[in-house]
């Protein structure tokens, strides 16, 4: 699921997209994601479930299912040749799998600082805001140059580079040549 805001809306060069909830396998799960979302926004979060919670240790199973989800409707209704191959491949996505695995428990969880966490709370200091001063020269530069994408549009927008092809373009005695010594599909005596 996605939403998407057209440039014209987004305010920028490109369109805008953000990507919402997990991956969904078929329609039923889709369906439920935005059931989900309808009661967030009918009832607000008292109307919901009360989310499934984990711990926060990779379990193996966990980077195994992302290797094989996508394979199981295709495995159902695939024929006998290719369920062999599958077969015979999957080694390779238990090496894939393997290597998931052992790389989720090299990460941990993000924590943020704790003047973060507090900021905004009651009787805690609100962190100031952070200025253009506050980067380094070289950083500053780049974002000046990319003022024009900001919501505010501080400035002007730099001058735009004209593009140029690296090729020499042909001459007229050389395309003349290259007419002549080949031959055309179209023109030949044997076709009407």
């Amino acid at each position: 699921m996605d939403l998407v805001w057209p440039a014209s809306f987004a305010g920028a060069l490109h369109p805008e997209f953000i990507y919402v909830g997990k991956a969904t396998n078929n329609f039923a799960e889709l369906q439920a994601e935005w059931e989900f979302i309808r009661r967030f926004m009918d009832e607000g979060p008292e109307g919901l479930p009360r989310p499934h919670t984990t711990s926060h240790f990779p379990w193996p199973w966990q980077a195994f299912t992302p290797q094989f989800e996508g394979l199981t409707r295709y495995f159902r209704t695939s024929s006998r040749i290719t369920k062999i191959g599958l077969l015979l491949i999957s080694p390779a996505f238990l090496i894939i799998g393997t290597g998931h695995w052992l790389s989720l428990m090299l990460c941990w969880k993000p924590r943020w600082p704790k003047i973060i966490r507090e900021a905004g709370l009651p009787g805690k200091p609100v962190p100031p805001l952070t200025t253009l001063d506050d980067y380094p020269p070289a950083i500053q530069e780049r974002l000046r140059e990319n003022a024009y994408l900001w919501a505010a549009r501080p400035g002007k927008r730099p001058e735009r580079k004209k593009r140029t092809s690296t090729r020499k373009p042909k001459t007229e005695v050389e395309t003349s040549t290259l007419e002549k010594d080949i031959p055309c599909e179209t023109h030949r005596a044997d076709r009407p």
